[in-house]
């Protein structure tokens, strides 16, 4: 391989900021006399979003900022492109990992770090709502430093992960991959990524930057009423309409999941505050009114137990004995930074995700 392949890849930001920290400025000595040169340096990222990095204060409200979305200006398209590599990837596992006499190890470690990407990718779509896109700006410059994202974008974000977050990807359930690791262990798998995804949408800061967008945009916001209703249509799709109600083992982990989540904000050890709280209580009251009315169509056995017992988990959720003996760790925080890391609202980051500089992002 020549030499030159062995140099890593230099970027345009990165470029940029060894300008800016190693270039010599002819004339200037002191700092003061090199703020001018410096401020024009600044002044490039007006014109070039891709030198824009990361901005002060942001609380992990930027979309652009996330680990492998550096400036991203259309994270649904990327992500529709990049779970396209993943179908691909997916394709040329076996043919890539197994060897003649050699155990399954390779398959098993491809198979997980794929599903971690998939995770990761889907949660660039979540972050767009209730976001920001930022740049780091000072006095004497034009425009504002956080620009809340178009009501439109973040309606069409929900729309892609109910499209294929919230709908089982069979891709990643190929049974001549699946029966070379494990004798089961698909289903829990796909839940925990699904459940990582939903506990990065349905964060309660998440929800509070909603709220308070309402309130100082009116209409032009996405009314956080509007965006949990969106979601549950997504997970529950099947309650829709008059017919027999017919779910499948993946579909009904992904429920449980949404209910666990919701009860995990209104009673857990960090349990939201304030209007989070309060909406994510008035969903489970919402499901557990199209539950009561669903149960009854339940299609087969196992779609009745799992509707019953979908309803029975919203009412021990709404039990204000449940609630009262929930301990309590003080109001979630503000920032996704910290919010969005807790993938199962109860305080631990069990996965690592974006805030985490270069995780494994294996599922195991």
């Amino acid at each position: 391989m020549p030499a030159a392949d062995l140099i890593p890849k230099i970027g345009p930001y990165d470029l940029f900021a060894i300008k800016w920290g190693y270039q010599p400025i002819a004339g200037a000595t002191s700092a003061d006399a090199e703020k001018k040169t410096l401020d024009e340096w600044a002044r490039q990222q007006d014109q070039t979003p891709w030198l824009r990095f990361s901005t002060s204060n942001s609380a992990g409200s930027d979309p652009g900022e996330l680990t492998e979305a550096v400036g991203d200006a259309d994270a649904v398209q990327a992500t529709t492109l990049g779970l396209k590599n993943l179908e691909r990837v997916s394709a040329m596992l076996l043919s890539a990992t197994v060897r003649p006499g050699e155990p399954y190890d390779d398959l098993q470690l491809a198979y997980t770090r794929l599903l971690g990407q998939w995770v990761l990718e889907m949660n660039h779509v979540s972050a767009i709502v209730g976001g920001f896109d930022s740049q780091q700006k000072y006095g004497g410059q034009r425009g504002v430093v956080f620009t809340p994202i178009a009501k439109v974008r973040q309606v069409a974000a929900v729309q892609f992960l109910s499209g294929h977050a919230f709908r089982t990807p069979a891709f990643l359930v190929n049974p001549e991959i699946l029966r070379r690791i494990e004798p089961a262990g698909a289903l829990d798998r796909l839940r925990t990524a699904q459940q990582r995804v939903l506990g990065s949408l349905l964060s309660s800061a998440r929800v509070l930057r909603l709220v308070e967008r309402e309130a100082i945009d009116g209409t032009g916001a996405y009314a956080p009423t509007d965006f949990l209703a969106d979601v549950r249509r997504g997970v529950w799709t099947e309650l829709a309409g008059s017919a027999p109600v017919r779910i499948d083992a993946f579909r009904r982990n992904l429920q449980r999941a949404y209910v666990e989540t919701l009860a995990e904000r209104v009673n857990g050890r960090q349990a939201a505050s304030d209007d989070a709280r309060a909406l994510f209580r008035q969903e489970l009251r919402l499901l557990g009114a199209q539950l009561d009315a669903a149960v009854a169509r339940g299609g087969d056995g196992v779609t009745r137990a799992h509707l019953a017992d979908a309803r029975a988990l919203v009412q021990r959720a709404l039990d204000p004995s449940v609630q009262a003996a929930a301990p309590t760790g003080g109001p979630r925080p503000a920032s996704d930074t910290v919010d969005e890391s807790d993938d199962f609202g109860d305080g631990v980051n069990h996965l690592p995700t974006d805030v985490v500089c270069w995780p494994d992002y294996a599922i195991r």
